[in-house]
């Protein structure tokens, strides 16, 4: 900048300019939507000194939407971001074990739920509980917690964690709410967790207290996720989410699990793909699953669906249970979906359990837009710190979908990016303008600067922005 300038105008410019342009930081504006700052008790017992826990999380929640893959591109020297710590600052706030990453993630699930009541929603909607696993590749054996997991679509062994996600929908879109990591091979003798004796010495091993939460994460790893299904929908339950259905896909529904589902809240339903042979009671007899397949009575069929199919009221195992069992064309395979509301009808049920299919979507886009998975850090502790931020990031794209219903996540995610460029090319020019009017103060005598810079605003279609700011508001408009 030039030096012995007249402070007096030049301040008086950029207070104009200043007067003009309102910073269009769209995403902290949603985070102010959810209203956080009345929440900071979550971070009081984290960080007592220096800067808030909150500040740092809010530079790291909107990265990915100023086209910054992770904290090193801030602090590179390429970045033009304000921030107001260290980069060590914000990786010790990952790794700070008094962090309740999972509580943070339901707040942040229960505070989009509030806002979702302003919406209009559509009538006779079905809020659906959803749970799948996903493979989490990663790349080095020293990350801690991680084993040679079975990946099932490619039919091979990576090394990596099953990641076990509860997804929500309430009708609108899906949200992430809880999540767990698992490992497997852990019974395996020669091999334990499928790795080597040298493997295992050399995976970092960090020292947790027994009483925090990250010790509790830790020890999910060998947990059964059937178990931690039960544990996530009781967490729900809770946090008073409204559920009407939970979805299961043939992996999870078995008899003895939906009844601990029944046994948490009795109101809920059960929808689930079944793989098993078991014995329907009907009418005084029984008959297997295999047997009903091969029915000769008279078969139904779903025009709209393009489905065949068989329905049957019966008990397996005491519960009580709607069966259908379809196929599609005539030579199709047999499928057979139960369900604890005996009430439904065939499309009904299929129109309500094809919302399983949004989990998956879910699974590509935050691992393509968001990085889901891609945390190399060796601490697990970052590993749930940095798939909680991602699940955050993913309600808060959702959140601005559903102010935009017309365009599609993917869509939200590059406008939102190509919308900060902007911002910084329009910062820059801003500096510019006031870099040459600073110059012209200092070479021409008895010039009314504040009148050429209102000027240069006024009848420069080039700097109408300057006038017309975007305005964050626009962006926090609820649907109508």
């Amino acid at each position: 900048m030039l030096q012995n300038k007249d402070i007096a105008k030049i301040q008086e410019v950029k207070t104009f300019f200043n007067d003009t342009w309102v910073q269009p930081e769209f995403f902290l504006k949603h985070l102010e939507l959810l209203n956080f700052h009345k929440t900071s008790k979550l971070f009081k017992s984290v960080k007592k000194c220096g800067v808030p826990f909150w500040d740092l999380m809010k530079l790291i929640l909107v990265l990915p939407f100023m086209d910054m893959g992770s904290l090193g591109s801030v602090f590179n020297g390429g970045a033009t971001v304000e921030t107001k710590a260290q980069k060590d600052t914000y990786y010790r706030a990952l790794t700070n074990q008094k962090m309740n990453w999972r509580n943070l993630l339901l707040l942040f699930v229960k505070r989009y739920l509030s806002l979702e009541q302003k919406f209009a929603t559509p009538k006779d909607i079905h809020k659906c509980l959803i749970f799948d696993d996903t493979d989490i590749g990663k790349r080095g054996k020293k990350i801690e917690g991680a084993s040679k997991v079975f990946d099932h679509v490619n039919h091979r062994f990576i090394f990596g964690f099953k990641l076990l996600v509860a997804g929500y929908w309430n009708g609108s879109l899906f949200i992430p709410v809880d999540f767990s990591f698992h490992r497997e091979n852990k019974d395996n003798k020669s091999k334990k967790y499928g790795l080597s004796k040298k493997q295992w010495k050399q995976q970092k091993k960090t020292k947790r207290d027994k009483g925090l939460p990250v010790n509790k994460r830790f020890k999910e790893l060998n947990s059964k996720k059937t178990d931690m299904v039960v544990d996530m929908f009781k967490r729900v339950n809770q946090r008073k989410i409204e559920v009407d259905y939970i979805l299961l896909d043939s992996w999870f529904t078995t008899i003895s699990l939906i009844n601990e589902f029944l046994s948490v809240n009795k109101e809920v339903h059960v929808i689930g793909m079944y793989k098993y042979n078991s014995k329907l009671s009907m009418e005084g007899k029984q008959y297997s699953i295999k047997q009903l397949r091969k029915h000769k009575g008279k078969i139904s069929r779903a025009r709209s669906l393009k489905l065949y199919y068989f329905q049957y009221v019966g008990e397996i195992d005491g519960t009580r249970v709607k069966v259908f069992i379809s196929k599609r064309g005539v030579n199709g395979a047999w499928h057979t979906i139960i369900t604890t509301d005996t009430k439904l009808t065939f499309k009904k049920a299929m129109e309500i359990y094809s919302t399983r299919w949004t989990i998956e979507v879910f699974f590509k886009e935050a691992k393509q837009l968001l990085g889901l998975g891609k945390c190399q850090s060796t601490n697990f502790d970052v590993q749930v710190a940095q798939t909680t931020i991602t699940m955050v990031q993913y309600l808060l794209i959702s959140l601005k979908h559903r102010m935009e219903a017309y365009q599609t996540i993917g869509g939200i995610f590059k406008n939102i990016k190509q919308q900060y460029i902007e911002h910084k090319l329009n910062k820059r020019l801003l500096l510019a303008i006031v870099e040459i009017l600073e110059v012209l103060d200092l070479l021409v005598e008895d010039i009314d600067i504040n009148s050429i810079a209102r000027r240069l605003v006024l009848y420069s279609e080039s700097l109408s922005f300057l006038t017309n700011p975007p305005n964050p508001a626009n962006y926090s408009k609820l649907a109508a």
